[in-house]
């Protein structure tokens, strides 16, 4: 495997606290320069912009005659093959944008919107190196792992088994580049990565294959005496002989913890049935109570839904999930929060009926009702808890009949394993394999044997072995002989099949690319549609949203509970829903790129409904909603999700809102700040309350921030209105100082001088706007389908692609088919 060229450990620094910047546009240049236009139009801004600025003020110091700090800048030229070289750039963009040069005793300080150009330039040529580096540019064979998400659906499609990659015994968590964690060159494996590829292909195998009899189903059922715990379950049978045992109820209420641990003992791992009777109450005008169920050992929420029934008629809730063996501690939680922070689940004695009729509780018990019998707060009622399984459809399982295509009358000699490795191989590699590759694999199943272990046994450890190799565990570009600049037709399978699935390709693609045929670009164009209409593409729709928008970093920061009592892990879940759900319903209606700077609709359920002030949505499941002006929302911009994952715990801060407009909407970031910026002034106690824009007003006075944050602010200011969990108010709310709390102001100016009054005057600019926007966007696609950086030679294809799908107005699906059959998406 080629290693990735290292750059130095100062350069590395920038390039991580770039990690905000999208490499999409932080360059001077336009999108659609060919390679050679580029870097010639990034050599005319150096002699145009830099070196007239190191003339005036640092080549006394750094020139021809004089080199201090052995630096000389007059002759320094961008070179993205020297990490020396773009280390001495990087010094110099941090120096000046710092004010630290030139030095104070200069007869002429620099003007700060000169500052801001040269270094804009500067950024942009150190971003342009790093995607240079995360391109498989001059490589033989360009290896990428699969992500963790990838591999697990690679596994179920490959075997039948839902191998859960986020338990603490699955895959670490992938790093990201700039958002996107598809990135070759940084899913690097460690040992760790290694160990766990180990105990997963032998974990999957041993579930897919039937090498012993067949599981037994075992059926555990939990009483409600059971869930009461203490006391209760002797009581179970004196309840039943006196015919009042199905009266008995677990209560739990908000802000409980959880219920007793209960175990859930799974011998077998596989599929499992989880059934739960209860009833859920809301109290009027409330939420309704919701049921959790969470798995503390494996790290994972197995269920969780709002509840909403009657005392008197109860509803059994089933759900599949796969568990491992062993024995998984279940806490059974009523997540809403209550409004009595004391509020504890009843504990009534061991010799007292615990009737369901809530009119008549006795004294001990705490008051759920009110005398009319109305729930005064959100509390479940749960009857029992049943788990049945493992579930096996059948037996040899079918990931068995197929790997074992011979049945039991096989002979089971070396002939027979060789056919049973190498179809196996080929479809978990995604491409024909060679003798040699073979022999590797048929030998380990031989000596196996040749160790005591059955044909069956055997063939389970070559099988492990393939699913441990490169070919399985990398999509493989390339061949280190005979390199070709383009994808032959197996490697176009696998980049499409992972870039609109997240997983390997089906039989179907396979076919194409063995008959010769997947590049066609007619045939692309029926299998992109075909595959944007099958379930699978489901993943992309939330996958590729979640990596562009960054939203892993929603939640980053957890709300203060003191300023916020109304976020909670629900509220926040919701919120980035509505971000994923938004943009799968405009892939799957082929919408305009359009309705992601504005739109009149957006997805809700009742949780987020009611968080947005929106009546009339009801229930857990997330609906198209249309909205009206005063709901203040519609687009991206104004998403709960969008505006959190730009704040922190305590506060919206409108720069950072500012940035991300630019990185992730027009495609133009600002350079990082200096080093040591100081934090925004706290006002004395006794001046008048000030907000964050005055504040903001007074750090702009510094004359090496000013220029910078002339582009940043307004795009951040115009979403004043949002606080930092996104909800719409018209007065910041101050905590320190005096006075009322002052109105806000979300009206601004932008850098070319248009001027808007409110957010939904900046969005009507950003609609006109829309091919800076679509051209940003499409490099993002590009990114996450390529697996690597975009670059100056990659630019003028892409926009190509951009300007075919402004044919149809930006269509989201017209777009994706541009760029998986444009040149670009086939080439290496």
């Amino acid at each position: 495997m080629p290693l990735p060229r290292v750059f130095p450990a100062v350069h590395r620094r920038i390039l991580f606290s770039l990690r905000s910047v999208a490499a999409s546009g932080l360059a001077l240049l336009s999108a659609g320069l060919s390679s050679a236009h580029a870097a010639a139009q990034a050599q005319e801004n150096l002699e145009k912009i830099v070196r007239p600025f190191f003339k005036e003020n640092c080549t006394k110091c750094h020139g021809e005659k004089k080199q201090k700090g052995d630096l000389r800048v007059d002759n320094l030229m961008i070179d993205f093959d020297s990490p020396k070289i773009m280390g001495h750039w990087e010094e110099i963009m941090n120096r000046i944008n710092s004010g630290d040069m030139p030095p104070d005793d200069v007869d002429k300080r620099p003007k700060p919107e000169d500052i801001a150009r040269v270094s804009e330039y500067i950024a942009g040529q150190l971003v342009e190196a790093d995607s240079a580096r995360q391109s498989s540019a001059g490589e033989r064979v360009a290896l990428r792992r699969l992500t963790r998400e990838e591999y697990a659906n690679s596994v179920h499609d490959l075997l039948g088994v839902n191998f859960d990659v986020t338990d603490p015994t699955g895959l670490p968590e992938d790093p990201d580049w700039h958002g996107i964690q598809r990135i070759g060159s940084v899913l690097t494996i460690s040992p760790a990565h290694i160990e766990k590829y180990l105990a997963a292909a032998d974990s999957v195998l041993s579930e897919a294959l039937s090498l012993g009899p067949a599981p037994k189903r075992e059926f555990t059922h939990i009483s409600a005496f059971d869930l009461r715990g203490g006391g209760w379950k002797g009581l179970e049978k004196e309840y039943e002989a006196r015919g009042i045992a199905n009266q008995v109820r677990a209560d739990i209420v908000p802000n409980n913890g959880a219920l007793d641990d209960r175990t859930f003992n799974i011998k077998t791992g596989g599929e499992y049935i989880v059934r739960v009777k209860l009833s859920g109450l809301r109290p009027p005008g409330g939420r309704a109570p919701r049921l959790r169920l969470y798995a503390a050992d494996i790290s994972r929420t197995l269920f969780e839904q709002d509840i909403d029934t009657p005392e008197d008629k109860p509803i059994v809730i089933e759900f599949r999930t796969h568990l491992p063996p062993g024995q998984h501690p279940v806490h059974i939680v009523n997540s809403v929060p209550g409004p009595n922070p004391e509020a504890r689940r009843s504990r009534p004695g061991p010799n007292t009926i615990a009737f369901t009729s809530l009119q008549s509780r006795i004294p001990w018990q705490m008051k759920f009702t009110d005398d009319d019998g109305k729930p005064i707060l959100p509390f479940l009622l749960i009857d029992y808890i049943e788990v049945d399984g493992p579930i096996v459809d059948s037996w040899p399982t079918a990931a068995h009949q197929q790997i074992f295509f011979g049945g039991e009358n096989a002979t089971k000699d070396s002939a027979y394993a060789r056919e049973i490795i190498r179809r196996f191989t080929e479809r978990a590699w995604r491409r024909p394999v060679t003798n040699d590759e073979l022999d590797r694999y048929v030998k380990l199943a031989e000596k196996a044997q040749q160790l005591g272990d059955n044909f069956e046994g055997s063939i389970k450890t070559a099988l492990s072995a393939v699913m441990c190799a490169k070919s399985f565990l990398y999509i493989e570009e390339g061949k280190p002989v005979a390199p070709s600049p383009k994808l032959n037709d197996y490697e176009l399978a696998s980049r499409l099949s992972y870039f609109l699935w997240s997983s390997m390709p089906d039989d179907h693609l396979l076919e194409l690319a063995h008959a010769g045929k997947l590049h066609e670009r007619e045939t692309l164009r029926e299998e992109v549609r075909r595959m944007l209409a099958d379930p699978k593409a489901a993943d992309f729709a939330s996958s590729f949203p979640r990596q562009w928008l960054q939203l892993r970093r929603v939640g980053m920061f957890p709300p203060d509970k003191v300023l916020y009592p109304d976020y909670d892990e629900y509220l926040e879940k919701s919120m980035i829903n509505e971000t994923v759900d938004f943009f799968a319903d405009v892939l799957h209606r082929n919408a305009s790129l359009r309705e992601f700077l504005d739109s009149n609709w957006t997805m809700l359920n009742e949780r987020l409904a009611k968080f947005y002030g929106i009546d009339g949505v009801e229930g857990d499941n997330f609906r198209r909603v249309t909205l009206k002006p005063e709901d203040h929302r519609g687009g991206l911009l104004t998403q709960a999700a969008v505006l959190s994952l730009t704040s922190d715990g305590t506060r919206h801060r409108p720069v950072h809102r500012g940035v991300w407009v630019l990185e992730s909407i027009i495609g133009k970031p600002p350079p990082p700040p200096p080093a040591n910026v100081p934090a925004l002034s706290t006002p004395d106690a006794n001046s008048r309350k000030t907000t964050v824009r005055q504040k903001l007003e007074a750090h702009r006075s510094d004359a090496n921030c000013a220029a910078c944050h002339r582009r940043i602010d307004p795009l951040g200011l115009a979403f004043d209105n949002y606080d930092a969990i996104g909800r719409w108010r018209t007065v910041e709310t101050v905590h320190a100082g005096t006075g009322e709390d002052p109105k806000i102001d979300p009206s601004g100016e932008l850098y070319d001088g248009r001027t808007f009054k409110d957010a939904v005057e900046l969005k009507k600019i950003l609609l006109d706007d829309t091919d800076k926007f679509a051209n940003a966007f499409t490099e993002k696609l590009a990114t996450y389908a390529l697996r690597r950086g975009t670059t100056f030679s990659d630019r003028a294809e892409l926009r190509k692609v951009t300007e075919q799908a402004k044919a149809s107005d930006y269509k989201l699906a017209s777009l994706i088919e541009s760029l998986v059959t444009s040149d670009i998406f086939q080439k290496r």
